[in-house]
């Protein structure tokens, strides 16, 4: 798989498939934002962005993956995305702008768990 291979959702895009019901499930790998933070995508489940290989598995089946990082270009979520394909994950897709392009549109968050 490339990269080009990779769904790139826009923060707008990924609201609407929340209110529309559809099936995906944002993934935060962050990294050093994620332990300065006090909350992630609202319905979002977390990875360690350096165990991600030994966590995919337990991401719910069925969904597309939406992972967000707050690295440049979702440098992080791009390569988790790309391993979680060519390992059995045939639907993800990567959030453009990351964590900083979902809080500057005032998009739902929530507490981290």
């Amino acid at each position: 798989m490339g990269w080009d291979d990779v769904s790139r959702w826009q923060p707008v895009d990924l609201a609407a498939a929340f209110k529309m019901g559809d099936a995906v499930q944002p993934v935060d790998v962050r990294d050093l934002g994620y332990r300065e933070s006090d909350v992630q995508v609202k319905g979002a489940v977390r990875i360690d962005p350096m165990e991600f290989e030994s966590q995919i598995a337990g991401l719910p089946p069925g969904r597309e993956l939406v992972f967000y990082c707050d690295r440049p270009g979702e440098a992080k979520s791009l390569t988790i995305a790309m391993w979680a394909f060519d390992n059995g994950r045939s639907r993800v897709g990567v959030l453009v702008g990351g964590w900083a392009a979902w809080q500057d549109a005032g998009y739902p968050v929530e507490p981290k768990a």
